[in-house]
């Protein structure tokens, strides 16, 4: 196991999502849902992220990353598609004090978010150790399944 499966506490905590993309977007509905003060720094973003902004749930700084933009962070996703990027992104993030998640590389994450299920009474995460995301919402999926079955029981 590299990874400790917790649960962190972000609620009203700087959250800095860079990459506006769909794997940006998810981890913003994520960060939202757990009560996050989320801002979004990307030149582009998807109409989801747009939509957001417009209602004034995120902060979306519609640009290239720049010097003091990480400052405050309690935690710094990197999620464009540029892997250079997201490895400045994870230095500068580190550097000043942020935990760090690394979308595009598990091996520079300090924190990996789990495929979740948000249910009635639960809330499942599972994690693959980083290597394949895509088993990890195929895991959830299957477990998920099994908790609408207990709820009919």
């Amino acid at each position: 196991m590299k990874y400790l499966p917790i649960g962190l506490d972000v609620r009203n905590r700087i959250c800095i999502v860079v990459g506006g993309g769909k794997i940006g977007t998810r981890k913003v509905t994520n960060l939202l849902r757990a009560g996050a003060s989320v801002t979004v720094i990307s030149p582009t973003a998807t109409d989801e992220v747009g939509i957001l902004a417009d209602s004034g749930e995120v902060r979306w700084k519609r640009r290239e990353l720049e010097g003091a933009d990480l400052e405050g962070a309690f935690l710094t996703v990197a999620a464009t598609d540029d892997d250079g990027l997201n490895a400045r992104v994870v230095r500068e993030a580190l550097a000043m004090g942020s935990l760090v998640c690394d979308a595009s590389s598990s091996h520079r994450s300090q924190v990996i978010f789990g495929a979740l299920h948000l249910g009635s009474d639960v809330t499942l995460a599972v994690f693959s150790d980083g290597k394949d995301p895509a088993l990890a919402r195929r895991t959830r999926n299957r477990i998920a399944a099994l908790e609408e079955d207990w709820k009919e029981q």
